[in-house]
């Protein structure tokens, strides 16, 4: 009865218990090999037993099954397990690797845009001492004072310190006001495609800034130091670096004048802004500062803010392949390390396998065909796959047929033709190609996908026949990168550089110390600005930090630091 019902048993199902255990471990020893494993999960692929008359041989068949389960569970498990925990961990290094990125963007940025906004404030603060007389300081605080401001603030004695502070704010806020009616007008203007309205008011300014304002450091240099210049000399002067400071920012062409001019004209126009701003009454030159940082605040990180409208314009036009950009108006400098992005592609030429491998008697050689297996378990060849021979260089994929590979001399390379020459190769086991005609593409060029099945990654490779058909790897970078960080530059505004300057000027005014306590509060709010720059990645005002706490500081050092020492240093302390 016992030999009935197995023998019925292994007719209806056609496996017995040993083929199944037996099947099992090699389906498992083949998946351990690296190729295709079918599913071993499945219902179907382990027959269940049904209940025959004699109860004890169908339960050791079930307990078998289990015991078969439990091993399976126990061998899948933990594959999956350390599966799992690898793209935790590579996730993880991904994660590290963009941080380190950005902090490192950071660090190089803060490099690159010290020295300037350094030398802009030292020479600032240099003429401003240096370069000035009594007489010509009062005609020029009285000269700004009538033109922009609506209460004098001169400390006569007569009001009080609130009083002048009043004033002082409310003067520097119809300062704020014009300068923010003016950024609207650029708005617009640049809105509405005015571009000869603006770059000829850019140019006057310019040309008034370098040519006039220029020229008044000269006189005044020329009155103090008692210096023996003819007045062609002096107009020579003022009008031949006027104009070169136009070109430099205008033409913006490296075969008429180097890049390093048009940075070296921001400085000078920062230290002449901030050289003429400093003959402010006190009262309303550090009103008007903490004003404009507020402004600055405002005008970049509010919707309708004038400075981010004009920002987002800029990318806007620059996207659609225009001219987005207003000369004269930004510190431009190149950052060692760029981060890509904004959306767009770019191409790096692969230089990998130039040569294929061959043997003693220079032919290619001959490998079997890569096997594989299908769901049933049975071996099939893969069929060969046809690509360019230049494609097939560059992947390094062995071609079946020795007589497909072009010749050469030696030393030449390869023509157009021998690249674009499909030969047959075989396929590699863990990648998928896809081609993209040329005549489906935007640019007329052939494309072909690989995707990598381990990795889930697709890199784009293009065959350029302008390049006698040599390999391009195409990289689509991340969208939401400004067009600054793809090309590894980074823009602070000339305002930022001039009031920088005005603020250490101001501070110079008064002791040496303040003056360096300001640069040093100055730059330390210029890192922590580019250090949110590196982790928003978005335009940001770069005047509050540095100009909130710089102006603390100032009063920190004027009326407790400077006393306290003076204290000390006046009265003998006995220990």
């Amino acid at each position: 009865m016992k030999a009935a019902s197995e023998g019925h048993r292994r007719s209806s199902s056609g496996l017995s218990l040993k083929d199944i255990t037996s099947g099992l471990k090699r389906t498992l020893s083949t998946s351990k090999d690296g190729l295709q494993a079918p599913l071993i999960g499945s219902s179907s692929k382990i027959p269940s037993y049904s209940s025959s008359d004699d109860g004890t041989e169908a339960d050791n068949n079930d307990s078998r099954s289990i015991n078969i389960n439990t091993e399976l569970r126990e061998n899948t498990e933990p594959r999956d397990a350390a599966t799992s925990a690898s793209r935790t961990s590579s996730t993880s290094d991904d994660g590290d690797a963009s941080l380190l990125e950005s902090v490192t963007y950071g660090v190089y940025s803060y490099a690159t845009m010290v020295p300037p906004v350094l030398l802009a404030m030292v020479l600032s603060s240099l003429a401003t001492i240096y370069i000035n007389t009594t007489e010509y300081s009062q005609s020029a605080s009285e000269g700004l004072a009538g033109a922009y401001q609506v209460y004098s603030t001169s400390d006569d004695g007569s009001s009080g310190s609130g009083e002048l502070l009043a004033k002082g704010a409310l003067n520097a806020l119809v300062i704020v006001c014009a300068i923010g009616l003016m950024t609207f007008v650029m708005v617009g203007c640049f809105y509405f495609n005015c571009n000869k309205f603006l770059m000829g008011y850019l140019l006057l300014s310019c040309f008034v800034l370098y040519g006039v304002m220029g020229g008044q450091l000269w006189a005044v240099a020329i009155d103090k130091y008692k210096l023996n210049v003819d007045v062609f000399t002096y107009y020579f002067i003022c009008v031949n670096f006027a104009v070169l400071g136009i070109v430099s920012l205008f033409l913006n062409d490296p075969d008429v004048t180097p890049p390093s001019f048009s940075q070296i004209y921001a400085i000078f126009a920062a230290v002449l802004l901030s050289w003429n701003l400093s003959h402010f009454e006190a009262w309303t030159g550090w009103a008007l500062l903490v004003m404009l940082g507020l402004y600055d605040l405002c005008a970049v990180l509010t919707p309708c803010g004038p400075l981010k409208a004009l920002v987002n314009l800029m990318q806007a036009k620059e996207s659609r392949g225009e001219n987005g950009t207003l000369p004269g108006l930004l510190y431009e400098a190149q950052v060692p390390v760029s981060r890509g992005g904004g959306g767009r592609s770019r191409r790096r030429r692969e230089e990998g396998g130039e040569e294929q491998k061959q043997d003693g008697d220079g032919e290619q050689q001959e490998r079997p065909p890569l096997p594989v297996r299908d769901r049933d378990g049975e071996q099939q060849e893969r069929p060969p796959l046809p690509v360019p021979f230049g494609l097939a260089l560059v992947l390094k994929l062995p071609i079946i047929d020795a007589t497909e590979v072009p010749e050469k001399a030696d030393g030449a390379e390869y023509t157009l033709l021998d690249r674009l020459k499909i030969v047959h190769c075989r396929r590699p086991p863990r990648y998928k190609f896809a081609k993209k005609e040329k005549n489906s593409s935007s640019d007329g060029k052939a494309r072909y996908f690989v995707l990598e099945e381990d990795t889930g990654t697709t890199t784009t490779y293009v065959i350029d026949e302008e390049e006698e058909g040599r390999v391009f790897v195409e990289e689509i970078e991340e969208e939401g990168d400004s067009e600054d960080e793809e090309q590894g530059r980074i823009k602070l505004g000339l305002g930022d550089f001039i009031f920088y300057s005005v603020l250490v000027s101001k501070a110079a005014m008064y002791s040496f110390t303040t003056a360096i306590v300001c640069i040093v509060i100055i730059l330390a709010g210029l890192g922590g600005t580019l250090a949110l720059l590196s982790v928003y990645k978005q335009a940001l005002p770069a005047l509050p930090f540095s100009i909130f706490f710089g102006v603390i500081f100032y009063l920190i050092t004027r009326y407790i630091t400077e006393p306290w020492f003076k204290q000390i240093l006046t009265i003998p302390l006995y220990l």
